[in-house]
C-alpha cells in the first residue's frame, strides 16, 4: 500500500482563485511553522508514508520550502511533490533550488486552455504566462521530473475542457505525465461563487469523457476524474479516483495548521460526501463516495442516477 502525506503548510496564496476551497481560511489560521512542518514530515515517515506532497494555499511563497524539501529527502521520502500554481517557478534560479533540494514531482494548476480563461479563474492577468514559464523551466532543468496538471472543472472551462490536455502538452516536447480533472469542493470561494462557478452534475459527463479521451490521445500516463460520482463518469469509470485508489491500495493523510486527518478516504465517505437512498441499487455503490455534502445542500440529490445492470 502507498500512503501519501499531504502537508498543508498554510492557506495564503499569490492567486485568488474563484473556486478556492480554503478562501475563508486565509486570514483565520497562521501558516505552519518550520519546526512544526519538520515534525509532521518526520511523523508521516514514521507512520510508513513514502510520498509527501507540500500544499497550501501556495507552498512556494514560503521562504523555508527548499529547507523543508531537503529535510524530507534526508528523512527518507521517496517521492516529494509540491502542488503549485507555478508562478514562482517562472524564476529559473528558484526552480533550480527546489529541484536540487530533492523535489521530484510537481503538480501544476492549469484551469483553462487559453490565458483569458485561466487568468479569469485565478484572478491574475499574468497567471497563465507565469505558470507556463514555470513548466518550461522545470522540464528544461530536470527533464526526468514527474509533472502533473490539476484542472478544476467549472462553468467557465466546461465546454473547452477537452482542449486543456492539448494546451498543457504544448508547453514541452517531452509531454506531460498526468492530469487530474477535479470537481470543485463547494467550500470557501466555491461556496461563495457557487451559482457562477460550480457546474451541474448532469452537465459534466460528456465534456469530461471528451477531456479524458483527449488526454489519452495526448499520451498522458495517469488520468483521473476526481470527486465525480460514477453515474457521471459513464464510459470512463476506470478513471474515477475511487477506482484508482482502491485498485492501487493508495491512501492519503492530510495535515494542516489546524487539523489532522489520517483517514482521508474514510472521512470523505462518512462526513464529507453523501448519497441518495436509491444509490444502494447502483452497481458502484460499494466504492462510489457520492457528492460533496455542500453540493447536495445547494442542489439536492435528484441528479444522482443509480447505474444498474
Amino acid at each position: 500500500m502507498v500512503t501519501k502525506t499531504s502537508l498543508l503548510l498554510g492557506y495564503r496564496c499569490n492567486n485568488n482563485c474563484r473556486f478556492c476551497y480554503c478562501d475563508d481560511k486565509k486570514d483565520s489560521f497562521r501558516p505552519m511553522s518550520t519546526e512544526k512542518a519538520k515534525k509532521e514530515i518526520k511523523r508521516g515517515f514514521e507512520r510508513g508514508s513514502t510520498y509527501l506532497d507540500f500544499l497550501g494555499g501556495e507552498p512556494t511563497i514560503r521562504k523555508d520550502l527548499v529547507e523543508l524539501i531537503s529535510y524530507a529527502k534526508e528523512t527518507g521520502f521517496e517521492e516529494i511533490a509540491i502542488t503549485t500554481n507555478g508562478k514562482m517557478l517562472s524564476y529559473r534560479d528558484y526552480s533550480k533550488k527546489l529541484l536540487n533540494s530533492g523535489l521530484n514531482h510537481i503538480i501544476f494548476s492549469l484551469h483553462g486552455h487559453r490565458p483569458e480563461i485561466h487568468n479569469y479563474l485565478v484572478r491574475d492577468a499574468r497567471g497563465f504566462q507565469l505558470m507556463k514559464k514555470g513548466v518550461e523551466n522545470v522540464l528544461s532543468i530536470k527533464p526526468e521530473i514527474y509533472v502533473c496538471y490539476n484542472t478544476v472543472i467549472n462553468t467557465k472551462n466546461l465546454d473547452t475542457l477537452h482542449k486543456i490536455p492539448v494546451t498543457g502538452n504544448s508547453f514541452t516536447e517531452r509531454g506531460i505525465d498526468a492530469i487530474e480533472f477535479i470537481f470543485p469542493h463547494p467550500r470557501g470561494g466555491a461556496w461563495k461563487n457557487f451559482d457562477k462557478i460550480v457546474p451541474m452534475l448532469k452537465d459534466i459527463n460528456e465534456p469530461l469523457k471528451k477531456a479524458i479521451g483527449a488526454a489519452e490521445d495526448q499520451g498522458y500516463d495517469h488520468i483521473v476524474g476526481r470527486y465525480v460520482p460514477y453515474c457521471y463518469m459513464k464510459g470512463v469509470e476506470e478513471y474515477v479516483s475511487e477506482t484508482i485508489s482502491r485498485d492501487n491500495s493508495f491512501r492519503e493523510q492530510h495535515i494542516g495548521p489546524e487539523f489532522e486527518n489520517l483517514e482521508v478516504e474514510k472521512s470523505r465517505e462518512e462526513s464529507g460526501k453523501v448519497k441518495a437512498d436509491r444509490c444502494r441499487r447502483c452497481i458502484h455503490d460499494d466504492v462510489c463516495e457520492g457528492v460533496w455534502r455542500e453540493y447536495a445542500k445547494k442542489r439536492g440529490l435528484d441528479e444522482l442516477e443509480p447505474v444498474e445492470g
